[in-house]
């Protein structure tokens, strides 16, 4: 059985690869190894990695939590250019490893001015660039690496240390090679092999709020209105002060904790923090 990839690419079926991935996404060897052994009985002809993923995702809702997981591509893609604002998801992740940021920043270069999308502070203070795609197999090329090094260049006067790309898919081999040779730091899917765009997702589990599969697009728009963009700050409140917070029936706000748990490996025993009604920050 061949496999046809997004990019159109045709490459045998790798049944390791398969029950790795699903490992990867919390899922047991039990689990792992029925969901191979169901897609060789199911497809026998070739087939695209979006039908097995479809497959995929309802197949792992046999455990809690697994199915959420393994489709956390789709759930960055769900982010866009509005409503939940992928500068704004990364600005978040950054703040749970110790950056200060800010988003959406208009600075005046020599010339002209430059929108930088974060600027994050930690031990150095860095000029973000959020490259965002929405389409699978697009891949962040050559000239987005060059336009993010020369802006850096052109705002040397705010003193950044260095500037930092940062996309939701891969980089092209011309970019990377380019960012290495000028001291551009690349965050992007799958890259660099450690600290990429999804093990800083998954480490402190900072899943975003698309990633849930139990609510509506119109409660989602709540949650975001009321400031909430990663699934396991809903944590810190109680179905009550929740259900207050974005305007839901207190069983829809019950449900969603309970996904979170699920999909944030969160053990019934964690006590949570009830923060009042009252607070208007997140």
């Amino acid at each position: 059985m061949q496999v046809i990839k997004s990019s159109g690419v045709i490459e045998r079926f790798d049944k390791k690869k398969i029950y790795k991935t699903i490992r990867d996404a919390g899922g047991s060897k039990k689990l792992a190894k029925e969901a191979v052994n169901e897609i060789r009985r199911k497809f026998n002809k070739n087939i695209s990695t979006r039908d097995i993923l479809l497959f995929l995702i309802k197949y792992l809702e046999r455990e809690p939590g697994v199915s959420q997981r393994y489709d956390l591509k789709r759930a960055i893609m769900s982010l866009g250019p509005s409503g939940f604002p992928f500068e704004k998801f990364f600005a978040r992740v950054l703040e749970h490893y110790g950056f200060k940021t800010t988003v959406g920043n208009k600075l005046k270069g020599k010339s002209v001015y430059q929108e930088v999308d974060i600027i994050a502070v930690n031990k150095k203070k860095w000029m973000i660039e959020c490259k965002y795609h929405n389409e699978s197999g697009v891949i962040t090329k050559l000239h987005v690496a060059l336009y993010t090094h020369a802006r850096f260049l052109d705002l040397k006067s705010y003193n950044f240390d260095a500037a930092w790309l940062v996309t939701n898919t891969k980089c092209s081999i011309e970019a990377i090679k380019y960012a290495k040779g000028v001291g551009l730091k690349v965050t992007s899917w799958k890259y660099p092999n450690e600290d990429n765009l999804e093990k800083l997702i998954e480490k402190k589990g900072l899943y975003p709020m698309t990633i849930l599969k139990s609510i509506s697009n119109e409660v989602l728009n709540k949650m975001y209105d009321s400031g909430f963009i990663i699934a396991k700050d809903l944590l810190d409140y109680t179905e009550y002060d929740l259900s207050r917070r974005i305007g839901v029936d207190k069983k829809i706000a019950a449900k969603i904790i309970e996904e979170v748990k699920a999909v944030c490996r969160v053990s019934e025993s964690k006590k949570r923090i009830r923060f009042p009604f009252a607070s208007s920050s997140n």
